[in-house]
């Protein structure tokens, strides 16, 4: 699982900008339309940022011994983006959002795997298991308090 995650990670941005449907830039201004000054430029920048922090937390967690705390917790980020930006975003937008097949279908089951078989191979308890659930979607839950904030002074 620990591979698992850059790779789906890889997949989702294919996804998201190069395969049916791409666009994933214009899609989030429809999502987000305060960010529409935003170049696609800017999100490269976050996504490369972001497949570093899941490619190294993953592959400290292979190379190393029940070391797979940050792991866990960068699967259990990409399962929040997944419902949060690309899940939320699309029922609210009432469209297809890029990304949303791979974050659904790869995101999601691997968070859940890393949870149960990290949990059930008692390399976290459950109070560790309590605390990566609520750190996972922080980053989005942030994001989202900054974007309202963004909209407010507008």
């Amino acid at each position: 699982m620990a591979i698992a995650a850059p790779v789906a990670y890889l997949l989702h941005c294919l996804e998201e900008e190069f395969i049916v449907p791409g666009g994933f830039v214009t899609w989030y201004h429809h999502f987000r339309p305060a960010l529409n000054k935003q170049s696609s430029g800017y999100y490269w920048c976050v996504n490369i940022i972001a497949f570093i922090i899941v490619a190294v937390t993953g592959f400290y967690a292979y190379f190393t011994n029940n070391n797979n705390s940050g792991s866990i917790i960068s699967s259990s980020f990409l399962a929040s983006n997944a419902l949060f930006t690309h899940v939320f975003g699309a029922i609210k937008t009432h469209k297809y959002s890029p990304g949303m097949f791979t974050g659904v279908c790869l995101y999601i089951p691997i968070c859940i795997i890393c949870y149960v078989v990290a949990f059930s191979s008692h390399l976290i308890n459950d109070n560790m298991l309590v605390i990566y659930i609520i750190i996972g979607p922080l980053y989005e839950l942030w994001n989202y308090s900054k974007y309202k904030r963004l909209v407010r002074f507008k």
